[in-house]
């Protein structure tokens, strides 16, 4: 039977809060357990495989293939028990010393439910570029004190960045090895679908999906009511006499992507103007001395593509050749904060600055890209909220809807920093990544993250 009586909405809204108010502390409790005894079970991993090493050693076993096979059979007794795979098994055997013996801090981190195994992965995952020990602790305990205050997804640009610092081989030379792998596969899957992956060049791979991404949202014309974020970004350049498509995003990224690939035109997707019209749109931050000829680029300031990490500095040259127009971006020597934003035809300097300052949503957790949201006040503008720099912020549509239409609230404090409040009363601090990424120093870092 239907209610006949409803509470008023605001008291609704207040007894569901206090509810979960009353479930987050259990739910964030039973993710630090989890942690806890992931770290507990890489622990065990590690020493299961250095019963193995003093195995190897003490038997003399000096080949490799016969100090392999002990490996095998202590991986194929754990994997029975746990009714895995023993390749599984040898792999996270082989992970789980690296972080015990190599990320301490790490490990502690994650032993007291401050970071998750995401978390973990990527650190480790992008420390494996550097070789000597003393070098990844100083990796370790610049990178540690961010993650312990971000999303995992968030971390791993930074990462990226951070860990050329500390590697004794160049970026480019990386690359170069990395590009002779590249890959197309295929693998199939239930009721009739397939999986296309193709591994390429970082600018490449993030062109290619900005450009189907484009042709997507110029033919989506009828927006979801779906949470999906995918179907709450903007749509630009939809003519009005446009029939409705009632395909998602992701569908209309996918059919484009199959026509350009089998006939070379977008056929099941309609775009004013042709494929010609849409280009595709990516962000770079090359350093100067990068951009002068063959100079040598300095491995500590690498050329960064937003939202991925560092790329390769031909490829950052030939990018800036092509480009219609440059931004110059002033920062701090020290914080690495932002100051200033300028380009040769100066044109929404306020936007570029923000662009360059914010980079995705600022919304805890969020990656979508700045030129993907919308620009917030943080004090509304009608209710005196100045159009300025301190009072302004990028946020997708479902985090700009939820701003205004939702208990949460947000203030922003010097240098960008955005502090949120929960529904439950909980305080979350978001800062700017351009503090992190544009750093010159470890140890200069605003502290704490």
């Amino acid at each position: 039977m239907p209610r006949t009586t409803y509470l008023p909405a605001d008291e609704a809204a207040a007894r569901a809060v206090d509810r979960l108010g009353e479930v987050l502390p259990d739910l964030v409790g039973v993710r630090q357990q989890m942690a806890r005894l992931q770290a507990h079970e890489a622990r065990l991993l590690a020493a299961s495989g250095a019963i193995v090493d003093d195995w190897v050693m003490d038997a003399g076993l000096q080949h490799r293939s016969e100090a392999e096979m002990p490996h095998r059979i202590a991986a194929s007794e754990i994997a029975a028990a746990w009714r895995v795979s023993d390749r599984t098994v040898q792999r996270q055997m082989a992970d789980a010393a690296t972080l015990v013996n190599d990320y301490p801090a790490t490990l502690a981190s994650l032993e007291a439910g401050r970071i998750s195994s995401a978390h973990v992965r990527v650190i480790v995952g992008n420390g494996a570029i550097i070789a000597r020990p003393e070098l990844r602790a100083e990796y370790e305990a610049a990178i540690l004190p961010y993650a312990e205050s971000e999303a995992a997804t968030r971390v791993a640009p930074i990462a990226r960045l951070r860990a050329q610092w500390f590697a004794e081989t160049t970026f480019d030379e990386r690359h170069r090895q990395a590009r002779l792998r590249r890959s197309v596969s295929l693998t199939d899957l239930d009721d009739g679908m397939a999986e296309l992956v193709a591994i390429l060049p970082a600018a490449l791979a993030h062109g290619a999906y900005d450009r189907i991404s484009q042709i997507a949202r110029i033919a989506q014309t009828a927006r979801s009511a779906s949470d999906d974020d995918d179907a709450l970004l903007p749509v630009d350049d939809v003519p009005s006499d446009a029939t409705p498509d009632t395909r998602t995003l992701n569908e209309l990224r996918a059919d484009a992507l199959s026509d350009l690939l089998l006939t070379g035109m977008p056929s099941s997707v309609s775009i004013p103007g042709g494929r010609e019209a849409i280009r595709a749109n990516i962000q770079v931050t090359v350093p100067v001395l990068t951009l002068i000829g063959d100079h040598v680029a300095d491995p500590f300031e690498p050329t960064t593509l937003v939202g991925h990490g560092p790329i390769d500095a031909v490829t950052a040259r030939t990018l800036a050749a092509g480009a219609p127009g440059w931004d110059r971006i002033l920062t701090h020597p020290v914080s690495g904060a932002v100051l200033a934003v300028d380009r040769y035809r100066p044109s929404e300097e306020m936007r570029r600055h923000l662009r360059t300052r914010d980079q995705h949503c600022r919304f805890p957790a969020c990656r979508i890209p700045a030129r993907l949201c919308d620009i917030d006040h943080t004090i509304d503008h009608a209710h005196g909220g100045p159009t300025a720099i301190a009072n302004l912020a990028h946020f997708c549509r479902r985090h700009h809807s939820g701003k205004h239409h939702s208990p949460w609230r947000v203030q922003q404090d010097a240098g960008g920093v955005l502090r949120w409040t929960s529904p439950t009363g909980r305080v979350y601090i978001d800062r700017p990544v351009s503090e992190v990424a544009f750093a010159t120093e470890p140890e200069f870092d605003p502290a704490p993250f």
